[in-house]
């Protein structure tokens, strides 16, 4: 269990008996071999689509069910996402397989003016890459700083209601200025475990903390969000 989702657990259970709020199990991993050699990561076609449980890892709420399709592969790779009820999300998109210039994963959407890695091209343990662009908001003219470090850490075994898969981990630890001034310092952690078989993550984790000057304890903790495959085609 990371740092940050440690403390709030500790905080949650503080609570009184008759306010208990039951964090969200561990995701259920067993690692793997290292030595495993990673086959090619499925290409995208138009038509793929990939169905997700949404939870808050905080209190295990199910958020939403949300469907991921693409829809263009040329000139950019476009990812269009929408809830079960229907209603539209922003969509995600990229430059190559992997190589985001439009991430909707966070409070805000990001459009980076050059791409960021949401995984290395290799995926080779103990691969590490890093970023340093900047983003806009959708119709925003202001820029961002954001940096990006992006490292594969092992293979893992998933297991989910939908089965088990054969993943690589990858972790990507996010620096950047946030929209909202009166933060600063504001780090993200987005833990992605990729199966290439799918050609996509079957399991993802964000959350991330902030510095709020002159307040009484001054750290702030963001969303901390699951997803979970639970269909794709």
């Amino acid at each position: 269990m990371n740092p940050s989702r440690r403390t709030m657990v500790l905080s949650l259970l503080a609570l009184p008996a008759g306010c208990a709020i039951q964090p969200l199990e561990d995701l259920r991993t067993q690692p793997l071999d290292p030595g495993i050699k990673p086959g090619p990561v499925r290409p995208p076609a138009v038509g793929q689509t990939w169905t997700y449980r949404k939870s808050n890892v905080y209190n295990s709420q199910l958020l939403a069910i949300e469907r991921e399709t693409v829809v263009s592969v040329s000139p950019q790779i476009v990812v269009r996402r929408e809830r079960d009820s229907g209603e539209p999300l922003p969509e995600e998109r990229h430059e190559q397989w992997g190589l985001l210039v439009r991430d909707p994963a966070w409070d805000d959407v990001q459009n980076y003016e050059n791409p960021v890695p949401l995984w290395p091209r290799s995926l080779e343990i103990g691969t590490t890459v890093s970023r340093h662009t900047h983003y806009r908001l959708d119709n925003g003219s202001f820029r961002y700083w954001v940096n990006v470090h992006c490292a594969v850490r092992g293979w893992e075994r998933v297991t989910l209601a939908q089965g088990e898969f054969a993943a690589v981990r990858i972790e990507r630890l996010i620096r950047l200025l946030h929209t909202d001034i009166s933060r600063i310092d504001t780090v993200r952690r987005d833990i992605i475990w990729l199966a290439p078989e799918v050609g996509r993550w079957v399991a993802r984790e964000t959350s991330g903390e902030y510095i709020l000057p002159g307040e009484k304890d001054g750290l702030g903790h963001e969303d901390y969000f699951r997803w979970e495959l639970t269909n794709w085609t």
